[in-house]
């Protein structure tokens, strides 16, 4: 991204910011997962993503784009204990299986 462009998006960002009074800009991917929303369909996912884990089986996420994939697999991986458990994630959408060995082997 051109330096100049980064430049106008902190500039804009903040002028939002300053007018409806935000702590910090929303809609960002490093908004620590303690502090995501945690709807009811996020919370019976997220444990179904558990009983996958307690039992070490594979899960596969799949749903339209925008709906919160990568938002709900960032909360599951944030309440996984990490010296028990590994989270691969995979994300791509003409993934082969020929990739998919790649990926778990690497």
């Amino acid at each position: 991204m051109p330096f100049l462009l980064v430049i106008m998006e902190r500039q804009v960002a903040a002028m939002y910011e300053e007018f409806f009074e935000l702590m910090h800009t929303p809609f960002t991917r490093d908004i620590p997962a303690d502090r995501l929303y945690g709807s009811r369909q996020i919370e019976d996912a997220l444990g179904r993503l558990t009983y996958v884990a307690d039992r070490q089986l594979f899960a596969v996420v799949i749903a339209d784009p925008g709906c919160g994939k990568s938002t709900l697999i960032r909360m599951f991986e944030s309440r996984l204990p990490k010296d028990k458990y590994m989270l691969l994630y995979l994300s791509d959408s003409k993934l082969t299986p020929r990739w998919l060995y790649a990926g778990l082997f690497d």
